[in-house]
């Protein structure tokens, strides 16, 4: 995949390039080394999208994910399904809050979800975790707008999140933080567009080269 657009929020990105070169580098990699095609995995129920095959939020988080916690930004998870835990912080009462990496003073989330989310994210979540002393700064990873036309509906994107920003201000409790807009490579376009058709077509003959993602229940928005 690559980097489509960014923003520095709080000054964000010369804060993080600044003093932890090293993370952002990281997560960089992680980005530019995800082939999108494996996320290509999620058959849409939606009416407005019957059949079509689209981008995985899910899948896509949990590869980038996979790969940064071979750089130890999540510990190992025992006993689970899936390699990682999340660093999580617990309030008592069954109540916590959790980001998707933590490293160095860096927090990380990768956000597939809607716009609100985002927000969250960076206005009140990294916050609470800066306040607890785990993190002086962030990254977030979101969709590219063009990314996003190929998701479900719900996913939101880059440019809803500049909303946010332009109108709210910073404030004196906000921290810096570097948002990516991540999107496809040009060979990534050709190549999920020639499936995304074949599965269109000939979904038989798509399914040698797509493995879908098994759903609980409903399948329509951005799980």
């Amino acid at each position: 995949m690559k980097i489509v657009n960014t923003y520095s929020f709080k000054d964000g990105e010369n804060f993080i390039r600044l003093n932890h070169p090293e993370e952002l580098e990281e997560v960089l990699e992680a980005i530019k080394g995800l082939d999108a095609k494996l996320c290509l995995t999620k058959e849409s129920a939606e009416k407005t999208m019957k059949g079509k095959l689209l981008f995985s939020p899910r899948d896509m988080n949990h590869h980038l994910k996979t790969t940064l916690h071979k750089k130890g930004w999540t510990e190992k998870a025992d006993g689970k399904k899936k390699e990682y835990a999340e660093p999580r912080h617990a309030f008592g009462k069954g109540r916590f809050r959790e980001m998707d990496g933590v490293k160095n003073k860096v927090g990380l989330e990768i956000q597939f979800g809607k716009y609100a989310f985002m927000g969250y994210d960076i206005f009140s979540k990294m916050v609470i975790f800066n306040k607890l002393g785990y993190i002086e700064c962030g990254i977030e990873v979101v969709p590219a707008e063009e990314l996003v036309r190929q998701m479900s509906t719900g996913v939101s994107s880059f440019d809803q999140l500049l909303v946010d920003f332009e109108h709210r201000g910073e404030s004196d409790i906000d921290i810096p933080v570097y948002v990516i807009g991540i999107g496809l490579t040009d060979k990534e376009k050709e190549e999920s567009g020639e499936l995304t058709k074949l599965f269109k077509s000939n979904k038989k003959e798509a399914l040698a080269s797509v493995k879908l993602r098994k759903y609980n229940g409903s399948k329509p928005g951005p799980k």
